[in-house]
């Protein structure tokens, strides 16, 4: 709330900003005053009177001296108070997996960066928090360097989280996003990491089922790990499990094979292989194969279309790569390359090439990619609240059991913006599953824009010996 001058900066606070501030404790009343006296100030070197500030401005100004983040200033506009999760306390969002909230949190004992992931209080549903504990039991089960660690899991009150390490950096699609495809050589370090972890993940048994460029981490020293259990099975537990949804589409619509859309009872490690080429399809042209559309269209295209050949949108890539992803994209699961292992050994020519500039690089953009995420606001994957769920005045402040309440309510909306970071469970409704695997349009992968030009050069030829003949005849 805007003061009417600069000697009563140590008044109650008259707004919901202010007071949700010192009643969380990020702010001190101090903090505040000083913030006060330095908007203050710069009124009146533009000539303006104080009055004519607001909220927005101090919350602003708390950001720019760095005493609050962009999240944290927008919670407490709205409000809200509770930023801790048992011993944990919360920092920032990180994005929204495929089963709940993702935040940056510090265990106030330890002073240990973690991530934290959240099971929202609108996936209370027994499947949904049977789905949240088997991704607890997935990831207990794994360990490798390249796969996100799962350290602890735990219940505050009627709200189940888990702890996995925080994973300095961004992710690929942040990385994209703003800096543009990658070179051959440090998508083949990126794709082959991620390789390495799905090859691991499936010699134990386990499928991903959201392989996506938003679930694969890079850090500044160039390591990659894959992230995001949440829609993992175990195979042995596909027939077992009555909470399983093997009969929904299960996924990301970006990244989804057809079998996962004909058939999600009868996923295997070669979806994931599908899904891995989406990803490097994307990592060297900064594109999804399908762009636009709803996610009914989506699915359709992943069933019925082939992609534009990588050279029509990144001149550079070599064919030996294309022909790599288009062996990983295969609609058919029986003549997709075999297995995360066959990626990595095809990848082998510009593995043995990377030296340590390419690292170096690659660390550079990911730097550069994670200072931009904080205005890009376009990128993040929280939940927008209702503004019906804003209240004004004292009684606004949001004091409940539930953290970042706001940041939990899903949104059944985001379904049909399809844009290619966001997980969805559909339930098939026959259209887009009635095409058998068989049906799919020749495996000559990318050949549409070969067939194409090739259609474009037999109608130019068949067009001149038309007009030859009629010219040889007009003799």
């Amino acid at each position: 709330m805007p003061r009417n001058g600069t000697d009563d900066l140590s008044d109650k606070p008259h707004s919901i900003f202010e007071q949700a501030g010192l009643a969380s404790g990020l702010l001190t009343q101090d903090q505040i005053d000083a913030a006060w006296h330095a908007i203050a100030t710069l009124a009146a070197d533009a000539d303006r009177s104080l009055e004519e500030t607001s909220d927005q401005v101090l919350a602003d100004c708390l950001v720019e001296q760095e005493i609050l983040n962009r999240w944290q200033a927008v919670q407490l506009q709205e409000g809200r108070t509770k930023f801790t999760l048992g011993p944990y306390r919360v920092l920032d969002t990180i994005g929204k997996g495929g089963m709940g909230y993702v935040f940056k949190c510090e265990h106030e004992l330890l002073g240990r960066i973690e991530a934290v992931k959240v099971l929202p209080k609108t996936h209370m549903a027994p499947e949904s928090v049977a789905s949240f504990r088997r991704e607890i039991r997935a990831q207990a089960q794994l360990d490798h360097p390249n796969l996100v660690r799962l350290a602890f899991a735990d219940r505050d009150g009627d709200i189940y989280y888990l702890i996995t390490e925080y994973v300095p950096g961004s992710d690929l699609r942040r990385l994209i996003h703003n800096h543009g495809p990658l070179t051959t050589l440090q998508a083949a370090l990126v794709i082959s990491q991620a390789a390495t972890a799905l090859e691991y993940a499936h010699k134990n048994g386990l499928v991903h089922r959201d392989v996506k460029p938003g679930n694969v981490l890079v850090t500044p020293d160039g390591k990659t790990k894959l992230a995001d259990l949440g829609l993992a099975v175990f195979s042995k537990d596909m027939a077992g499990d009555p909470h399983l949804p093997n009969r929904s589409i299960v996924g990301t619509p970006d990244f989804l094979a057809p079998e996962a859309i004909t058939s999600p009872d009868k996923i295997s490690p070669s979806s994931d292989i599908y899904a891995l080429g989406c990803t490097f399809y994307y990592a060297v042209t900064g594109k999804v194969p399908f762009p636009g559309g709803t996610t009914k269209e989506k699915l359709r295209r992943q069933l019925e279309e082939l992609p534009l050949t990588p050279q029509r949108l990144a001149t550079e890539v070599e064919p030996a790569i294309i022909d790599l992803i288009a062996d990983m994209m295969r609609k058919n699961p029986k003549q997709r390359i075999g297995s995360a292992a066959d990626v990595i050994e095809r990848l082998q020519p510009w593995i043995s090439q990377i030296d340590e500039s390419t690292w170096d690089d690659l660390g550079e953009y990911v730097l550069t990619a994670s200072a931009c995420d904080e205005d890009d606001s376009s990128l993040h994957e929280t939940t927008p609240v209702e503004s019906s769920e804003i209240t004004h005045g004292a009684a606004g402040l949001k004091t409940d059991a539930e953290p970042f309440a706001a940041a939990l309510v899903a949104s059944d909306s985001r379904l049909d913006q399809a844009r290619p970071d966001l997980p969805v469970i559909v339930v098939t409704d026959g259209a887009s599953s009635s095409a058998p695997a068989e049906s799919f349009p020749s495996e000559e992968f990318f050949g549409l824009g070969r067939s194409l030009a090739a259609l474009i050069a037999l109608a130019v030829i068949a067009a001149l010996a038309a007009i030859i003949t009629a010219i040889w005849n007009s003799f």
